[in-house]
C-alpha cells in the first residue's frame, strides 16, 4: 500500500463547489489501473474525492503513486482483504474497470456486502449485458454495466446521424446533445437571427449557446443575425434532432452507404446499429476468423476479408461511393490510415477510432474528420452516471476557450434564490445556462427560468467565469 505526493498537473478551470454529495466528500475505490482506471483516479480527485485504487501489477503501483496523492494499494481486486484496506467499507462507490468481466463482477459483489451503494463494473462480453430479462447482474452486485464498445459506437452513431458536424457530445447518456455546425450559404438559418430560428424551432427546444465568427467567440443575443462562415454551437435534447437537421437544410442528407474497417468487438457492434438506419453498410476485416464472426452475427451487413489500406479492396467495396467511412479497428495507425486512403478515395466523412489521444489533434490535422478516443468516451460516461450534476464532466470545445460544464443546485444555493435574469446578470457574455433538467425533463432556460435545489444545469462558460459560478451552485 502506498500514498504519494503531487498529483498530475491538468488544465481545470471550472471546478465546481457541488463537487461534494450528501454533505461531505464521497469515497471512491477503484478497482483495475489501466488507462480507464488511471483517468478516472486523475478526474475524481480534481474534483475533491477520496480515491483508493486497487491494482494487481505491482510495477504499476508504483508507477502511479509516483504521480498522485491517492491510495494506491496492491493485489487483486476481487480480495476482500485488499478492498478494505482500499477503503470499501467506507466508500459510496465502487468502479470496477479491470480488464477481466469476472474479477469487476466479484469486486461489485463484495462491494454489495460492504454496502457499498452505487457498484459499476465494465463488462466487454455482451452476452452477459444483452438480454436483462434473462441474464440479471444485479443478484451479482452490479448495480450497472458499463460496456466499452457500446459507448464508442454510440459516440460515433451520434456523429454519423448528423451531416457535416463538426463537434457532438452527449451529456445524460446521449439524450441531450450539443453540436456544431459551420454555415453555408442556403442554409434555411442563414440571414435569420436567434430569436426567429428559436420561434420557428417551437417546441424543437434548441439553444445556440456559443458563436464563433471569424476570430471572435462569443455568447450570441437574440439579436444576432447568422451569417455564412459562421461556427455555431447549439444544445438540444436529443428528440430534437430531426428539427435542428431541418433548420440546418441537412434532413435529406442521411448516410445511405458506410464502410467499417475493423477487426475487434467495436467493429462488429458498429454494423449492427448502423445497419438499422443506413441501407448499405460494408464491414472490412483483416483478420479471417473475424470476418468468418461478423458474417455469422451480421445479417445486414457485407462483410469482406481484406485489408483496408489496400486500394484494391477499397475499390472493391466501393468507398468512392460511402458517406460514411469508419476506420475502428484495434490499431490507430491502420484507422488513420484506412480512413485518409478512403478520402483519397472519394469518401464522404472519415473517422478513426484512437487509442494515441496525444495524437488526436494531429489526425485531425492531417484530414481525419473526426477521431473517436475510447479511453475518452469510456471515462465521460462513467463520470457522468455517477457524478452527475456535481460538476465533474467538463467537455472542452475544441479550439475555444470555453467549456460544457454539468452542475447540480444545492439547497440554498444563490442559484435558486431567484430567476435567471437576476442570478446570471454578472455572468451575460461569459457563461450561459444551456439547459436545466427538472424532475427529469430538459427545459430550455430563459430569463424568467428559477433553478431549484436538485435541478442539473448544462452550462457554458469561460474560464474567468468560473469562480462566480461555483458561488451561485454551491451552498457556501
Amino acid at each position: 500500500m502506498a500514498r504519494a505526493r503531487g498529483a498530475l498537473d491538468r488544465e481545470a478551470p471550472l471546478r465546481p463547489a457541488t463537487a461534494r454529495a450528501h454533505g461531505g466528500t464521497l469515497q471512491i475505490v477503484i478497482v483495475g489501473a489501466g488507462t480507464v482506471g488511471f483517468d478516472l483516479a486523475i478526474q475524481l480527485q480534481q474534483a475533491g474525492h477520496d480515491i483508493g485504487l486497487v491494482e494487481v501489477d505491482e510495477e504499476r503501483c508504483a508507477e502511479i503513486s509516483a504521480k498522485l496523492d491517492i491510495l494506491v494499494v496492491h493485489g487483486p481486486g476481487g480480495s476482500p482483504g485488499v478492498l478494505e484496506r482500499a477503503g470499501i467499507a467506507e466508500a459510496r462507490i465502487l468502479l470496477a474497470v479491470t480488464s477481466v468481466d469476472e474479477v469487476n463482477i466479484l469486486a461489485c459483489g463484495l462491494a454489495a456486502q460492504y454496502g457499498v451503494p452505487t457498484r459499476i463494473a465494465r463488462i466487454r462480453n455482451r452476452e452477459l449485458i444483452r438480454d436483462p430479462e434473462h441474464i440479471d447482474l444485479a443478484p451479482l452486485g452490479v448495480t450497472r454495466a458499463i460496456n466499452p464498445e457500446g459507448i464508442v459506437v454510440r459516440v460515433i452513431d451520434q456523429i454519423a446521424r448528423i451531416p457535416d458536424v463538426v463537434e457532438v457530445f452527449g451529456y445524460h447518456e446521449g439524450e441531450i446533445l450539443i453540436a456544431r455546425h459551420v454555415l453555408t450559404a442556403g442554409m434555411p438559418i442563414v440571414g435569420r437571427s436567434l430569436v426567429e430560428i428559436l420561434g420557428a424551432a417551437g417546441s424543437g427546444r434548441l439553444l445556440s449557446v456559443l458563436l464563433r465568427r471569424g476570430a471572435e467567440v462569443r455568447i450570441p443575443v437574440g439579436s444576432d443575425v447568422l451569417a455564412p462562415g459562421d461556427d455555431v454551437t447549439t444544445l438540444f435534447p436529443r428528440g430534437s434532432l430531426p428539427k435542428y437537421l431541418d433548420l440546418l437544410g441537412l434532413s435529406g442528407r442521411a448516410a445511405r452507404k458506410a464502410v467499417i474497417a475493423g477487426d475487434g468487438l467495436t467493429a462488429i457492434q458498429l454494423g449492427e446499429v448502423l445497419s438499422r438506419w443506413i441501407p448499405d453498410v460494408t464491414l472490412v476485416s483483416r483478420d479471417a476468423a473475424h470476418a468468418e464472426r461478423a458474417a455469422a452475427q451480421l445479417g445486414r451487413v457485407e462483410v469482406l476479408y481484406g485489408e483496408p489500406t489496400d486500394r484494391d479492396v477499397l475499390h472493391d467495396v466501393n468507398v468512392a461511393g460511402a458517406d460514411l467511412f469508419v476506420g475502428a479497428g484495434r490499431d490507430t495507425p491502420q484507422n488513420v490510415m484506412s480512413a485518409l486512403l478512403a478520402r483519397a478515395e472519394g469518401a464522404g466523412r472519415v473517422l478513426a477510432v484512437s487509442f494515441e489521444p496525444q495524437n488526436n489533434r494531429l489526425f485531425r490535422n492531417i484530414g481525419v474528420d473526426h477521431v473517436i478516443s475510447p479511453r475518452r468516451a469510456v471515462n465521460q460516461e462513467i463520470i457522468d452516471i455517477i457524478l452527475r450534476g456535481r460538476g465533474a464532466l467538463e467537455l472542452h470545445l475544441r479550439d475555444m476557450d470555453f467549456q460544457a460544464v454539468q452542475l447540480q443546485a444545492e439547497p440554498g444555493s444563490p442559484i435558486t434564490r431567484a430567476p435567471l435574469i437576476e442570478t446570471w446578470k454578472d455572468l451575460k457574455g461569459q457563461a450561459i445556462v444551456g439547459a436545466v433538467v427538472h424532475q427529469g425533463r430538459m427545459l430550455v432556460p430563459g430569463g424568467d427560468t428559477r433553478i431549484e435545489a436538485g435541478d442539473d444545469a448544462i452550462v457554458i462558460a469561460s474560464p474567468r467565469a468560473a469562480r462566480r459560478i461555483q458561488k451561485l451552485f454551491g451552498s457556501r
